[in-house]
């Protein structure tokens, strides 16, 4: 008040400026907040707030739009920032909360953080996957390429047999188990535990990705309404909400194994035989595989633990089919498996299950993703990787490292690949079942897998491995050289 009169400021005056500054500021502190609203986004979903970055306020977790992918431009520049973080989070990422309801994730385990975007290692992909087409599975393609890449008349036909088989071991609603006791009344002599005879997702799944790798779709004559029965079959078990679906919660044993089954089958139909609901599926499924990825880039048996290489390398492969489906498949996940990738490793070319030793099967999964994310036929862990597993060979009953082994192979090509496929082929060829009510499957007395997986396990994954030449085309050049027979 004293400093007013002496410059002379009528005390009213100065009272009502006072007010006048004091309401300008608060004018200013508004449009501030509202400018961050704007720019940030703030949806409420339930009970909890989800920031979407760069989102109006009007676009809610429950309708959550994926973005697409950025454009190799935009990636590049983004990949190339050295002010990306390795580790952490950063603001602007999606916090998807899962509903915690019976049959799905418990309340300890609703909330799934997705990591930002993350530095690719070198050599890597910038925006997603690289193609490998399916059209080597048409009637015309898959004929030649069978005998161009290293197939036989004898490889061929054993797969004929194992879709017979399956064909004859499929349930009336459409699906397949993983213990055939209730459908055949024990006529294949079924040796294993059955421990997981309820595993209809998963089993459905490796079985219809085998029809589908012979190219058989709901169109073909002879066996379309199989895989019509197996799709529907998926659909109608298929749990949706707003934003996601899934098969099974955690009353699932290994519930992302049968989810990355299902959902890779599906994507695979859907680019087969494009159609809407189909497409509605699959889309929901990967927003799934995308919500239930954890913080360092993998994935676990239940959404929520940190990741594991085995049940990842099935999401991964999900997601780059559903890359080649046109799906929205957001690049941020796509670039956490490389961090998830690099956290694996066991060496140089190695790779390994959580924090144990390297292991064979895991290093083909390790280099096979590697390779489909855009990694050089020189690079030297690839060459590496392939020198390591030549060297070892096929196994004799260890189906899961054969399959992914023969892919890596297959991929890579050359004297490698043609040396590994002529021992796989023809052993697969000499050991399947011709006779009986079992001709056409496959068993290996040994493996924790088979013995757990059952028979339909086992036919499935020597089918699947049958059928490479022409399951997916090789992503660097033909991988082979002179095959004769």
């Amino acid at each position: 008040m004293i400093a007013r009169r002496v410059m002379g400021v009528p005390e009213e005056r100065s009272q009502r400026d006072w007010i006048a500054a004091i309401c300008s500021v608060i004018a200013h502190l508004l449009v501030l907040i509202s400018l961050a609203v704007w720019s940030v986004g703030i949806g409420w979903v339930g009970d909890s707030i989800t920031i979407l970055s760069g989102q109006s306020d009007s676009e809610e977790l429950g309708d959550l739009e994926l973005a697409p992918n950025p454009s190799e431009s935009e990636q590049l520049e983004e990949d190339s920032n050295p002010s990306l973080p390795n580790e952490g989070l950063i603001p602007g990422m999606i916090i998807a909360e899962l509903k915690a309801e019976a049959s799905d994730l418990p309340a300890n385990q609703s909330i799934i953080e997705i990591p930002s975007d993350l530095k690719l290692p070198p050599g890597g992909g910038t925006s997603g996957f690289v193609e490998s087409s399916l059209d080597g599975r048409t009637k015309e393609n898959r004929k030649r390429l069978a005998l161009e890449q290293g197939g036989s008349p004898q490889s061929e036909e054993a797969v004929e047999r194992a879709l017979d088989y399956l064909a004859r071991h499929q349930f009336n609603d459409g699906s397949w188990s993983l213990g055939f006791s209730k459908v055949c009344d024990d006529q294949c002599e079924e040796r294993a535990a059955n421990r997981m005879d309820s595993a209809r997702t998963a089993a459905t799944g490796l079985a219809l990705l085998c029809f589908l790798g012979a190219g058989k779709t709901e169109q073909d004559e002879q066996y379309g309404t199989h895989v019509s029965k197996a799709i529907y079959f998926l659909e109608q078990t298929f749990k949706r909400d707003s934003a996601t679906g899934y098969w099974v919660g955690t009353e699932s044993t290994a519930q992302m194994y049968e989810h990355g089954i299902a959902t890779l089958a599906l994507c695979e139909a859907l680019q087969m035989q494009p159609s809407e609901q189909l497409r509605e599926t699959c889309q929901l499924a990967i927003n799934f595989i995308v919500e239930a990825q954890f913080r360092d880039g993998g994935w676990d048996y239940h959404p929520g633990s940190p990741g594991d290489l085995s049940v990842a390398a099935w999401q991964v492969m999900a997601l780059k089919s559903a890359f080649s489906a046109k799906l929205r498949v957001p690049q941020r996940t796509i670039s956490a498996v490389d961090r998830f990738l690099e956290k694996s490793r066991g060496g140089e070319f190695m790779y390994r299950y959580r924090d144990r030793k390297p292991t064979a099967s895991m290093t083909a999964i390790g280099n096979l993703i590697q390779i489909f994310r855009g990694r050089s036929r020189e690079a030297r862990s690839i060459s590496m990787a392939v020198e390591y597993l030549g060297e070892r060979g096929p196994s004799n009953d260890d189906l899961y490292y054969n399959y992914y082994a023969t892919q890596l192979m297959f991929q890579y090509g050359g004297p490698p690949w043609k040396a590994w496929n002529y021992k796989m082929r023809d052993y697969l060829v000499r050991t399947q079942e011709i006779q009986g009510h079992a001709a056409g499957s496959w068993w290996f007395e040994g493996d924790y897998s088979n013995d757990v997986g059952g028979r339909l396990y086992t036919t499935c994954m020597s089918c699947l491995i049958l059928e490479v030449y022409y399951r997916y085309l090789p992503v660097y050049t033909k991988p082979t050289e002179d095959f004769q027979f």
